[in-house]
C-alpha cells in the first residue's frame, strides 16, 4: 500500500477517532485527527489529505460545511469524502449526495465495509480484493 496516503478523520467522538486511527494506521495510512469542523477545515488546507472521513454533526459546523468549503479550493475540490453518521434520515443521505459525497456510512458500521469504501475511493485494490475471473 502507498504509505503516503493521508486520511483526515473528523468526529466529535474521541473514542471513535482513536479507534479509526489505530485501524487506519495498521493498514498503512497516515491519519490526521480532528474533533470539529473548524479543525477539519484547517487541517485539510494545511495537510491536503487524500480522503476525508467526516461526521455530519460536529461542533463548529457540520461535515457538510467542511465539504462545501473544500469544494471551492482548487487543490482540494476532488478529495473524496465519506460521511460517518449516526443519522438514519433519508434527508441526510440526500444532502450527502447533493454536496458530492463519495459515500455515507451509518453508525454502527462494519469496519470491513468502511475499508472497502476507503480503498475504492482512493482508487486501488490489492490483488486479494479482485474477484477471480471464470475461464
Amino acid at each position: 500500500m502507498d504509505q503516503s496516503r493521508k486520511i483526515l478523520v473528523a468526529d466529535d467522538d474521541e473514542r471513535l477517532r482513536r479507534l479509526l486511527k489505530i485501524r487506519l494506521e495498521a493498514e498503512g495510512y497516515t491519519v490526521i485527527l480532528c474533533q470539529d469542523a473548524y479543525q477539519a477545515l484547517e487541517a485539510a488546507r494545511s495537510q491536503r489529505p487524500d480522503l476525508l472521513l467526516l461526521d455530519i454533526n460536529m461542533p463548529a459546523g457540520s461535515g457538510f460545511s467542511v465539504q462545501e468549503r473544500i469544494a471551492k479550493m482548487p487543490e482540494l475540490r476532488n478529495t473524496p469524502v465519506i460521511y460517518i453518521t449516526g443519522s438514519t434520515s433519508s434527508e441526510t443521505d440526500q444532502q450527502a449526495h447533493d454536496v458530492g459525497a463519495y459515500a455515507i456510512i451509518h453508525k454502527p458500521f462494519s469496519p470491513a465495509r468502511l475499508f472497502e469504501l476507503i480503498r475504492t475511493a482512493l482508487g486501488y485494490w490489492s490483488c486479494d480484493d479482485v474477484p477471480a475471473q471464470s475461464a
